[in-house]
């Protein structure tokens, strides 16, 4: 029997087969397929499942990281939504919150996600509670007719998101208002802020819960979808979807919350990372995940990746719990021009992977970071991906005309310089979830994978002082490995703004027992016994008076729980501002429950003794790494014929079928008893000041 990852991105298909009965894995990459990402899903897992020598019938389970809510997201492509708000506050997502991130731009567009419904498409209905969840106007039900009616009939609505003031304190209104759209609409999806979004800052549950309802046709009809050609196909295991958080669901618990995938494809590398950066040694990393589109860099301490509750998408407020991966528009495929002001940029714009980098030959134009790579030697045109039909000569042309002859440059100059700027930016990015967080890169290692991390890490860590590199054995497809070691997680959340000194013990349990149960009906539907799932309480607290909240640990069946956890936000307080106040009242915001079945698969590296075998003589390719010495002789190892144990120094250029990593001069570089490939970076005092 097997198990397969499918990780599908902007630019590449990736799997990962697991055969259980061989104790072997086999990897594969495949190109994605835009706008239809599931014809890349099924010839990738087609492909991969042949190379495997596995049939459809063998595999009991798939799990996959999908980016089908980002897309629609980003595109702008998903349901046309009509908004029931409370009457009086229909305006709650236009006006926003009043910020301004470039405050003299006269010309700025609004911050807001105004594409989620036109001013038109909002409409309220006679009903209010107050902040305390008493009835203050009962909803008027004929009220709620005649909107609805409005903005179905008349607007041509496809999902309604009601969002009532309050509702967190109190979700009556709002789970009536739904009783009454089904019947009058049965086919009509509703989404409520009560069930998205629990919490008070009512503009943030809307814009959430707004998400919730955009994205569900889609995801629903390419889950549904999906389901049905794998059936089709012969694989019967079911389909579990990573999630935002690091876990995963079945496709039944993902439709009812679609918004939890918006970053499905990010949390499995970092997932990925943690695990073989642990095993590894080093549980405090930092994830670098270059692929074809963008570069996702998270931070990992003892082994685990942190999680946020404040997090953002494309500048939009979206707190739910989601692993805290900061992005950058910097991948294989980011293009690179000249602008008006005759400097060289990179990115954010991507060829993506239809039409590609220009060698690919499909009709791309512009010199890319990949193109860069080939003309730099650094890359191999007989076994990139796959072994693609590449025209480097059409690469040396783009770079040629459209960077090295505006600049004055030499080709090499050019290339070079294309790889300076994109590593550069990263450098930032890297530095955005050290430094700028309190944290010392020198304390990190530093994981490389995707398809073009290992070839950029030298370079980046000595630019954020990291002294070790890490580079797994299958770094090209680490996302889709990681997808494998998530495990099965549902959560529930609700509010609960108490303060600490007021807070029964009775209550909070009944609140947590309210909670676990929502959980284990989730993890019963996705086919695991409640009572062998791990189970962890999490609560948001902060000082009387703040308008922010720290998420902490607590034991509700601890008699000390309201103490403890108080205890444990000081604490948490002192470590993200540097000081706390342990006289000062404290009160609790919301209360979160966690159910969690560690994956079986634990560990997908077995550790191996060292064998003593000596490499092989290495091949060589010319290769530029200094614009002053130009193109040179350097030694090029395939990574399967590396044994245990053996070290070599750079330059050198190692490949497999998935990647191609890059030992620059001066970095050591040996072979792990986990086969990963660790490089130590000579970094002085001096890059840190």
């Amino acid at each position: 029997m097997a198990i397969a990852g499918i990780d599908v991105g902007g630019t590449f298909t990736d799997v990962f087969i697991r055969d259980r009965d061989r104790d072997s894995w086999v990897v594969h990459k495949a190109p994605s397929t835009p706008p239809d990402f599931s014809r890349g899903f099924m010839s990738g897992l087609e492909q991969a499942l042949a190379k495997a020598e596995v049939s459809p019938g063998e595999v009991e389970r798939l799990v996959h990281g999908t980016t089908v809510a980002t897309n629609c997201i980003l595109t702008r492509r998903g349901a046309r939504l009509g908004l029931v708000m409370t009457e009086g506050f229909r305006d709650v997502l236009y006006i926003g919150v009043g910020w301004r991130p470039r405050m003299y731009d006269l010309d700025m567009d609004p911050v807001e996600p105004l594409f989620l419904a036109p001013r038109r498409r909002s409409l309220g209905v006679r009903e209010r509670m107050d902040a305390q969840g008493q009835v203050v106007t009962p909803l008027d039900e004929e009220h709620l007719r005649g909107v609805a009616q409005n903005l179905v009939e008349e607007q041509g609505a496809q999902v309604l998101v009601v969002c009532f003031l309050h509702a967190y304190a109190n979700p009556a209104h709002e789970r009536r208002a739904r009783e009454v759209l089904n019947a009058m609409y049965p086919e009509l999806d509703v989404t409520l802020s009560s069930d998205v979004l629990p919490r008070r800052r009512e503009y943030r549950r809307l814009v959430v819960s707004g998400f919730d309802g955009y994205v569900k046709p889609v995801v629903t009809s390419y889950l549904r979808g999906l389901v049905e050609e794998l059936g089709s196909a012969g694989v019967a295991g079911p389909l579990h979807i990573m999630q935002s958080h690091g876990g995963v669901g079945g496709v039944g618990n993902i439709i009812e919350r679609p918004v939890n995938t918006v970053l499905s494809g990010l949390a499995a590398g970092v997932i990925g990372a943690a695990n073989v950066a642990a095993s590894a040694g080093f549980p405090d990393c930092i994830s670098l995940d270059m692929g074809g589109t963008s570069t996702d860099v998270a931070l990992i301490r003892g082994g685990r990746a942190l999680i946020s509750n404040d997090g953002s998408f494309a500048d939009y407020p979206l707190n739910i719990p989601m692993i805290d991966v900061q992005t950058i528009g910097a991948g294989g495929s980011s293009i690179a021009y000249v602008d008006e002001g005759g400097a060289l940029k990179v990115g954010p714009q991507s060829a993506g992977a239809d039409p590609g980098p220009a060698c690919y030959g499909r009709g791309g134009e512009e010199p890319t970071v990949t193109d860069a790579g080939f003309v730099l030697g650094y890359l191999n045109p007989e076994t990139f991906a796959g072994g693609l039909d590449l025209d480097i000569g059409k690469s040396r042309h783009v770079i040629e005309k459209k960077i090295a002859k505006p600049l004055g440059l030499g080709l090499l100059e050019a290339a070079l310089g294309i790889q300076a700027i994109v590593n550069n930016n990263m450098a930032q990015t890297l530095r955005l979830v050290s430094i700028k967080r309190g944290h010392d890169p020198r304390d990190f290692a530093l994981i490389a994978f995707g398809g073009a991390g290992p070839l950029s890490a030298g370079k980046l860590a000595e630019a954020a002082s990291i002294g070790t590199i890490l580079v797994p054995p299958a770094p090209g497809v680490l996302s889709a490995m990681g997808l494998m070691l998530a495990p099965i997680q549902h959560e529930a959340m609700t509010s609960f703004e108490v303060a600490a000194a007021e807070a029964s013990l009775d209550e909070l349990r009944a609140r947590f027992s309210e909670l676990d149960e929502s959980c284990r009906a989730k993890m019963r539907e996705d086919g695991v016994d409640p009572d062998d799932a791990a189970v962890e309480y999490r609560t948001e607290m902060r000082y009387v008076g703040q308008s922010h909240e720290l998420e902490v640990t607590i034991s509700p069946r601890d008699a000390q729980a309201i103490g403890g956890a108080s205890r444990a936000f000081h604490d948490a307080h002192q470590r993200a501002y540097s000081h706390c106040d342990k006289d000062a009242p404290t009160e609790f915001v919301t209360l979160r429950s966690v159910h969690f079945k560690v994956s079986e698969e634990s560990t997908l590296l077995a550790e191996s003794a060292a064998n003593g075998a000596e490499a092989p003589a290495p091949r060589h390719r010319q290769a530029c790494l200094d614009s002053a010495a130009g193109l040179e002789d350097v030694p090029v190892y395939h990574r399967d014929d590396l044994p245990v144990g053996f070290e070599w120094t750079g330059p050198a250029i190692v490949e497999q079928a998935d990647t191609t990593t890059l030992v620059y001069p001066g970095h050591r570089a040996r072979m792990d008893s986990f086969r990963n490939i660790l490089i130590d970076v000579p970094v002085g005092d001096s890059a840190h000041t």
